[in-house]
């Protein structure tokens, strides 16, 4: 098989993999051939809770963060790389707040950028409402490869026998899984990492106090060189 000279190939060698949970500074390795940048922006958190008398109520969901992966070869960046790491999106607060916007996770060396944009939060579900909607996914950019994390599902106001059944939403790659729904009242659970959107904020009928969202789960930036 013939290869042009615009073609990108995988350079041969075993390749070294370095995941980045926090901000920082990429340093191009000397002899690098190619190398391949993966980014997971931070889950949406989820909505708070307002406890009812008679019913159940359950925040909304936080949606997952996209997911953008491209593959450079050396000539094509710079000396350097600013690693931005998105966090997850705060809960929502007991009052029936809504939950923070998950961070955007970014690679930068020069005009190159790849990026990922955080799922939002789930809105904060009260005993006025019937539901309460989740939150969107984010999305990717400057990928060869750009996902979109899924949304998170919609909080209810639901009977005592009623079974929850929500998630909150995964990340564009499926590395973070979204929190389960809670089977008894409290605080939301935690989206995975990376990216997953934060559970729901779980006021069950006949518990003492409102209860507020779940954090999203942070993001990632894995880079994988290849020599």
């Amino acid at each position: 098989m013939a290869f042009s000279a615009g073609d990108k190939i995988m350079a041969p060698g075993l390749p070294n993999v370095q995941a980045f949970t926090a901000s920082g500074t990429w340093t191009k390795p000397s002899g690098l051939r190619a190398v391949m940048v993966e980014v997971v922006g931070g889950g949406g958190g989820g909505g708070g809770s307002v406890q009812g008398t008679a019913q159940q109520t359950e925040g909304g969901y936080g949606g997952g963060a996209g997911y953008a992966r491209k593959l450079f070869q050396a000539s094509e960046i710079g000396a350097s790389a600013t690693i931005t790491v998105g966090a997850g999106g705060t809960g929502g607060s007991s009052a029936a707040g809504t939950g923070g916007v998950g961070g955007t996770s970014s690679f930068v060396s020069g005009a190159a950028t790849v990026s990922a944009s955080g799922g939002t939060g789930g809105f904060g579900c009260s005993t006025s409402q019937t539901s309460a909607t989740g939150g969107s996914g984010g999305t990717g950019t400057g990928g060869d490869i750009n996902v979109a994390g899924q949304p998170g599902s919609k909080g209810r106001v639901i009977s005592a026998l009623a079974v929850l059944a929500g998630t909150g939403g995964i990340s564009g790659n499926g590395m973070g899984g979204g929190a389960p729904s809670r089977s008894s009242a409290g605080t939301g659970d935690v989206g995975q990492p990376y990216g997953g959107g934060g559970g729901g904020g779980f006021g069950a009928n006949g518990s003492s106090g409102n209860w507020g969202g779940g954090v999203g789960g942070a993001g990632v930036v894995i880079v994988t060189t290849y020599f």
